[in-house]
């Protein structure tokens, strides 16, 4: 697996998160219906944005910090970029804050609360604009300076963390910093040592049970992972200039 390769090299502890734990543990591989691997490593420990684009873009992945937003805060995404290596899997990098004896992920691009749509929609075109993916914005950014586009997004970026709340992954620490290694695919791999209230924690108390429309039926939504907390808990995400 490429991304234990690229750990190990680097010196990065990391363990499998969110579905990939839960099918690895319980079913010893990955759902047949997941595109994707979920992987959670601590913030502070993890290497720098121009590493994983020089190891994974040569290996048939595109690489995607943070959606495209210009700073770096919870996610970086690999996506399988080409025909010939359709047998990998998209792969999805958590990264996790420890603050307090918690670790928390926070989603600044998903305000909950009053007015969310609209601040949604907001920080949407002020990324669009700094760093334009389509025709069409990059039309639009052009047409306003680029040091105007990063004021503007300087000050929203603030009044949306200081006004907004958002959906957090919260776990006790202990989960992520208490880890064993199980068998994966053939590849040793790290998961949390108390893996059932781990797993009770992630997805209820009938995660042993297999529930193909639990997704669907959205009862992840319930799950004890999942607190609204204000923006502002953590501090605020550096950037990572991404404008094109």
């Amino acid at each position: 697996m490429l991304i234990d390769s690229f750990f190990k090299k680097n010196g990065v502890d990391y363990w499998l998160e969110a579905g990939t734990a839960l099918s690895a543990y319980r079913d010893g591989k990955v759902f047949e219906w997941e595109h994707d691997v979920d992987i959670g490593i601590w913030r502070e420990k993890m290497p720098s944005p121009d590493q994983f684009i020089s190891f994974f873009s040569l290996k048939g992945y595109k690489v995607i910090i943070q959606k495209d937003f210009p700073f770096l805060d919870n996610i970086i995404q690999l996506k399988v970029d080409s025909e010939c290596n359709n047998e990998l899997f998209d792969i999805d990098i958590y990264l996790y804050t420890r603050m307090e004896g918690f670790a928390y992920m926070r989603w600044i691009q998903k305000p909950e609360g009053s007015y969310n749509l609209l601040k949604k929609r907001l920080i949407f075109i002020l990324r669009n604009l700094y760093n334009p993916n389509t025709k069409k914005w990059v039309r639009i950014s052009r047409l306003i300076p680029k040091k105007m586009i990063r004021f503007f997004f300087d000050k929203y970026l603030h009044f949306h963390l200081s006004t907004s709340t958002c959906i957090y992954h919260q776990f006790p620490e202990k989960y992520f910093l208490n880890l064993k290694k199980i068998d994966f695919y053939g590849i040793s791999v790290n998961i949390p040592e108390d893996t059932n209230e781990f797993l009770i924690h992630r997805y209820g108390e009938h995660w042993k049970t297999p529930d193909s429309q639990f997704n669907q039926s959205e009862k992840w939504k319930k799950s004890k992972a999942r607190v609204e907390l204000r923006m502002s808990l953590l501090p605020s995400p550096e950037y990572y200039n991404q404008q094109r």
